[in-house]
């Protein structure tokens, strides 16, 4: 994309702008100000990587350009700023100054196609809270019925920038540091403005925009080339009511109205927790009650949802403060939701859903896999059949409309730009979302800055859990399950490594024994290996042992994993009982639910198992009320640290559980 700088005098003032369409800038500015204005354009354009670039330069406070020198001499001053910008002589050295003439302008010799009212108003209403390179920018218009040829909607973004409804930007930032180590040589640091990524994730290839090298982010490279070049349109949200009806050419144009990464935890707005022996008090909730009332929601998930009710109304009455001083309304707030596995989270944030959406707010639900989405989508439809639900995934139909409701895929965020008002991210634990710094950039600047995350998790990252344990974000613990059964806590097994049972071809009896008693009292048996290489020896170990001592009716044993093509297939005939043990790897480690289940972790000794994922595992049994007691086994030939934590964490859960009085009964 080609862009062009230029200055606008005002007064005695003069102040240097950036532009993707000349002409539109000058209608602008002359409509506004007449013969008052007085306008300077850098010619030839240059690309819009180098533009940015350039106007970085000139408005920082270390370059001062003397805009009353002489043409020729100003001219020099640009050159030699170009070339510190890295620009090719080849281009600066054809650098001139053209001063803009309203009388000439008053002349129409600088033509604009006539712009109307109604196509703006589409094209800023479709851009609202998106983040779109041209080729999206492109399909978003057809979507929208809008056939624009590329003069013509060049000329409608840029004035929405000028008005600013959006912000045109380039696809990478560049900062320039000196490493004093390095004897001060200057460093130049690209980052993407899209995914957060930095000079690590950066290549380079010819570009015909820059005429050289122009560099690219491979990081978010499936889901278009960012270029250093590249426009980037970013959509606002919020209201533009402050300013006149601006006019372009003879038509009234009227203004439409409308990170912190959460991988680290800032210190947070006012922490709140509902642990331990806190109950709510009637007098603070009262207010929230309407919300949570209707969902049929057990008393530990109501507890849940109206602490973070509480949380999320006192954003909006802007009364969050923390140690005495009011916090920044400009940051978006966190609340983590730390809710044990089966707690029933979906059901908990429907309150959420329907305090934000019945005051005009959009909410985004985003989760890691599509899967996920596409369980969602009739759930939250259902729930909420007077709302527009929108879902987002690789390949969705709805990729381009704009919902109240958004459930999407954690890799479709990239798309958004300060869009929603209450964020819900979905088990911030899990793969692809836990350890993605490209995914948690994301997921941080899609909420508007005086909205609200929601953080979903049964097993929060430890960076997390220890922001909540200092108070500095703002929790509240679900520490029991629906049905108010305690968990299931895991019971130890010595038994020799996975590979070695495959090799020698026998299962040992303690093994063995256990899976016939969880068979024969009519449970599904979830067998999870560390590897996908071991799952297919354990299927043909198990049905040789399970058929050759069993007896009676055969008991069908299949496998998966990430790598088998008919894995829904198989999670399908696992839930009809066709199949009764299921070999697999953490790829099932949740978002699974049988009801009646035990689960037997074999190598849990292994590094592949952390603290989280044998919680995790662990947590497919006993979920439902008929079976609450449902086995789990962590069998290896040594405890671990992380089966010891995960086991603490179970029980933990069951203490608070008991201690505030929601377990119905049993032991821990």
């Amino acid at each position: 994309m080609k862009g062009q700088l230029y200055a606008v005098q005002l007064g005695s003032k003069w102040t240097w702008y950036s532009t993707i369409h000349m002409h539109t800038d000058i209608h602008y500015w002359f409509q506004q100000h007449a013969a008052d204005a007085g306008i300077v354009v850098l010619e030839p354009f240059i690309s819009l990587g180098q533009a940015m670039r350039m106007l970085q330069k000139i408005t920082s406070e270390t370059t001062s350009l003397n805009m009353q020198l002489p043409t020729s001499r100003l001219t020099e001053q640009l050159k030699r700023l170009a070339a510190s910008c890295g620009i090719v002589s080849g281009v600066s050295e054809t650098f001139s100054l053209k001063p803009i003439q309203y009388d000439r302008w008053k002349q129409n010799l600088y033509p604009l196609s006539d712009l109307q009212a109604g196509v703006y108003k589409k094209i800023v209403q479709a851009c609202s809270g998106r983040a779109l390179l041209i080729e999206e920018f492109q399909l978003l218009l057809e979507n929208h019925g809008l056939a624009l040829h590329t003069e013509a909607w060049l000329s409608y973004v840029q004035l929405a920038d000028l008005n600013g409804d959006v912000e045109v930007a380039n696809g990478l930032q560049i900062t320039e540091r000196r490493e004093w180590r390095r004897g001060f040589i200057k460093n130049v640091i690209y980052t993407c403005k899209r995914c957060g990524s930095g000079s690590e994730r950066m290549y380079r290839a010819n570009c015909i925009n820059c005429g050289q090298d122009c560099a690219y982010c491979e990081e978010c490279l499936t889901m278009g080339r960012t270029r250093f070049c590249s426009l980037l349109i970013l959509g606002r949200t919020s209201k533009q009511g402050d300013k006149d009806d601006l006019v372009v050419g003879r038509t009234r144009i009227p203004e439409p109205g409308d990170v912190e990464k959460l991988g680290k935890v800032k210190q947070g707005r006012t922490a709140s927790r509902v642990d331990n022996d806190e109950h709510c008090n009637e007098d603070k909730y009262a207010r929230y009650r309407f919300y949570t009332d209707q969902w049929g929601l057990s008393e530990a998930q109501t507890a849940a949802s109206l602490e973070g009710l509480r949380y999320i109304g006192d954003t909006h009455e802007n009364i969050k403060v923390r140690r005495g001083k009011v916090n920044n309304p400009q940051e978006p707030g966190k609340f983590l939701i730390w809710a044990v596995t089966g707690a029933g989270k979906t059901e908990m944030i429907f309150p959420f859903i329907h305090y934000t959406v019945a005051r005009g707010g959009r909410v985004l639900i985003a989760t890691p896999r599509k899967d996920v989405v596409l369980e969602l989508q009739p759930r939250i439809g259902r729930a909420f059949a007077n709302y527009s639900v929108v879902t987002l995934y690789g390949g969705s139909e709805h990729r381009w409309e704009q919902g109240q409701i958004t459930i999407a895929t954690t890799h479709q965020l990239l798309r958004f730009h300060e869009a929603f008002d209450l964020v819900i991210i979905d088990e911030i634990d899990a793969f692809p979302y836990h350890n993605n710094p490209m995914l948690a950039y994301a997921a941080g600047k899609v909420c508007k800055p005086n909205g609200n995350n929601i953080l979903l998790s049964a097993t929060p990252p430890h960076a997390v859990r220890k922001a909540a344990k200092r108070g500095s974000l703002s929790h509240v613990r679900v520490p029991v399950r629906f049905h108010r059964h305690p968990l299931p806590v895991p019971r130890s097994m010595i038994i020799t490594s996975v590979r070695k049972l495959i090799l020698a071809k026998k299962l040992p009896q303690s093994l063995l024994s256990r899976i016939k008693i969880s068979i024969e009292r009519g449970a599904q048996v979830f067998v999870f290996v560390p590897n996908i290489q071991l799952v297919e020896p354990m299927v043909e170990l198990l049905r040789a042992t399970i058929q050759r001592e069993g007896g009676g009716t055969p008991v069908c044993v299949e496998g998966t994993s990430s790598k088998d093509p008919n894995r829904t297939d198989k999670v399908q005939r696992f839930r009809n009982r066709d199949i009764r043990v299921l070999v697999t790897t953490t790829i099932l480690e949740r978002g699974v639910t049988i009801p009646q289940s035990d689960v037997f972790i074999l190598d849990a000794d292994s590094a592949l198992f952390d603290e989280s994922a044998l919680v995790q595992m662990a947590g497919r049994a006993g979920r439902s009320k008929e079976d609450p007691a449902g086995m789990v086994y962590f069998a290896a030939k040594e405890m671990t640290k992380s089966q010891k934590e995960a086991i603490r964490q179970i029980k933990q859960m069951n203490r608070i559980a008991r201690k505030q009085g929601y377990l119905k009964g049993g032991n821990e």
